[in-house]
């Protein structure tokens, strides 16, 4: 058996296993038949509940809280600190500091080198039954809904609010602020731009292009169905 380095405040119950070079800091908590395989770190102040699996390589950061019955994947990064900084006056960035945690409910399952940002102020939430792929960036001070999938290589801005039972394809982009309800399935590859406040299937693929010219675009597409209307009531008038 190698080193494990495990601080004297953490009670460890005789069903937990503990894999070999893991750390485990104060004040950490964490249930029954709990398994921290080897090479992972556990930051002061977590929770992990009963029954969670916690795989090779995992960094699970300070006070973020884990449920039970939970697997964390290989290479995952919880409770980092979230992409926000202001520009000052001279055009140089100054990082503002995330004093939020990340909270994950039971049954969640959390994809290999998935990164999991913790909150500004306010938490990131996973709520129970998530599963999410490989490859994944969550940012601070998102909501993800009871029994949401997300595939691999998703990537959600910040404050973002996802509904219940959602199913999110692989390499969609959501940008921040946004609000999705409940039962909504969005294509791969898309990209969400905009709340989505009602259930069903939504797809939005559009080339890159210069911004100006999305703009045209956009204000174009938002029009089809009306020029479409309007061409066929002239085609008839001519006939």
């Amino acid at each position: 058996m190698q080193p494990v380095s495990i601080h004297e405040s953490v009670a460890l119950d005789a069903s937990c296993y503990v894999g070999e070079f893991t750390v485990i800091k104060k004040n950490v908590r964490i249930g029954n038949q709990v398994k921290i395989h080897p090479q992972c770190f556990i930051g002061e102040g977590v929770v992990i509940g009963s029954g969670t699996v916690i795989l090779n390589g995992a960094r699970i950061l300070s006070r973020t809280e884990i449920g039970e019955n939970c697997v964390i994947h290989p290479g995952c990064v919880i409770g980092s600190e979230g992409f926000g900084n202001a520009r000052t006056s001279d055009k140089k960035w100054n990082t503002i500091a995330h004093l939020g945690n990340v909270s994950i409910g039971n049954n969640v399952s959390i994809g290999a080198n998935t990164t999991i940002d913790r909150g500004s102020i306010s938490d990131t939430e996973i709520h129970d039954g998530v599963k999410i792929d490989n490859l994944i960036h969550i940012a601070h001070n998102v909501i993800i809904g009871e029994d949401t999938a997300i595939a691999a290589k998703t990537g959600i801005a910040g404050t973002t609010i996802i509904g219940k039972r959602c199913m999110i394809g692989g390499a969609v982009g959501i940008v921040d602020h946004l609000k999705i309800t409940d039962d909504v399935i969005i294509n791969a590859t898309s990209t969400v731009n905009r709340d989505i406040t009602k259930p069903g299937t939504y797809t939005g693929f559009v080339p890159l292009m210069h911004h100006s010219e999305w703009k045209k675009v956009g204000i174009w597409l938002t029009k089809l169905d009306k020029i479409a209307t309007f061409m066929k009531i002239k085609l008839k008038n001519i006939r």
